[in-house]
């Protein structure tokens, strides 16, 4: 393309024009959409659909007399939290409060199989049913210490999809099981 103005003419021309063009780049068009690069927000998994996806999932009670716990009930998910339904017994003989607690609270601190054996790297591709067990307050490190605990499972949904729903929710997940939610 010929231009026939002056030289510093020209330059003003071409630095209008570019900054029009980074302009352009940096915010919606004119019909409100954003630019069409990915987003990390964009693919995490909304928290009404991660509480409906919980919620179709029929739990049974499980039980841990190792850790000192009789009877381990279903989690009932609502739309402020989680919570065992008070129906969870502490080796200490005291219920669970009658209260739900918000899922940021929550921690899931074991998945394992119906048969008590934890998941690995290895065993999360194969096929079965996993166990996902949550407790809280996030910092309990004992049966003691724990107020509310709850079990999800067991089920044959692939597991890197109840972290992920579990995570929207809030729920923090202990590190032991990130590589979870890294081989989704």
């Amino acid at each position: 393309m010929i231009c026939w103005a002056p030289q510093s003419a020209r330059n003003s021309l071409l630095v209008a024009a570019a900054l029009i063009a980074l302009a352009a780049c940096a915010r919606p068009d004119s019909r409100g959409r954003e630019d069409a690069r990915p987003s990390t927000a964009a693919t995490l998994l909304p928290p009404d659909i991660a509480l409906g996806f919980l919620q179709e999932i029929k739990s049974q009670p499980g039980r841990s007399l190792l850790a000192g716990e009789a009877t381990i009930p279903p989690c009932l998910f609502t739309d402020k939290g989680a919570w065992s339904g008070g129906e969870y017994r502490k080796l200490t003989g005291q219920r669970a409060p009658n209260s739900v607690n918000e899922y940021g609270r929550w921690i899931l601190f074991k998945i394992e199989d119906p048969t008590g054996r934890e998941i690995t790297g290895a065993t999360l591709d194969k096929r079965g049913a996993w166990n996902y067990s949550l407790r809280t307050p996030r910092t309990a490190r004992t049966v003691f210490g724990t107020i509310d605990h709850c079990i999800i499972g067991p089920t044959g949904e692939p597991a890197g999809k109840v972290v992920e729903a579990l995570s929207a929710l809030g729920v923090e997940i202990a590190p032991d099981y990130a590589f979870v939610l890294t081989k989704k």
